[in-house]
């Protein structure tokens, strides 16, 4: 059995949502502080012009280079693809990749790398 490889082209713009809210402050200062992780960052790319793709995987970590999670958009149709990342932790720097993936789970290579900073 072989299997092929699929190349899809892939150019990601990143969009950041506006930081929401705000608010916090309180409390007496000791203890242990909570983690945030309301943080978000919005990504908008175009499709890729390879008609057998159907989604999206995107892939983000904390260091360049590296990336320890991946989130699916699921199917995806139209020229351009809108996707946010939630759960992250806020004013966290993360790097982030796209691949594509059609039918069979085949997925191309990783897009640019892109950054920003959850909010």
């Amino acid at each position: 059995m072989r299997t092929e490889k699929r190349y899809f082209f892939l150019f990601i713009f990143l969009f950041l949502l506006p930081s929401c809210g705000g608010g916090g402050g309180g409390g007496d200062g000791g203890g242990t502080a909570a983690v945030d992780n309301s943080g978000t960052i919005s990504l908008a790319w175009d499709a890729s012009p390879d008609a057998s793709a159907v989604g999206y995987w995107v892939y983000y970590g904390t260091s360049s280079g590296i990336y320890r999670a991946r989130a699916d958009t699921g199917r995806v149709t139209g020229n351009t693809v809108e996707y946010t990342l939630t759960g992250l932790s806020r004013g966290q720097v993360y790097y982030l990749v796209v691949s594509a993936y059609d039918h069979y789970r085949n997925e191309s290579d990783f897009s640019n790398e892109v950054s920003g900073v959850a909010r």
